[in-house]
């Protein structure tokens, strides 16, 4: 089986570590798999990511931000 590393990155503004984690995870509750990109690329190749929206292919270039 082949291995996948998964990522997810989005900017929160808190006064707190503590409260941006909150807010982290309310706004993954708020987006869902509908909105919320997500990056994926075998280990070994960081060159090859691609961006999938409700686990399909999304055109998002995850150095654009």
């Amino acid at each position: 089986m082949k291995q996948w590393l998964v990522s997810l990155a989005l900017p929160i503004e808190a006064e707190t570590a503590e409260g941006a984690v909150r807010d982290f995870w309310q706004y993954l509750s708020d987006l869902g798999p509908a909105e919320l990109p997500t990056y994926v690329w075998p280990p070994d190749d960081e060159l090859s990511m691609k961006a999938f929206v409700e686990g399909g292919p999304a055109p998002l270039d995850p150095e654009d931000d």
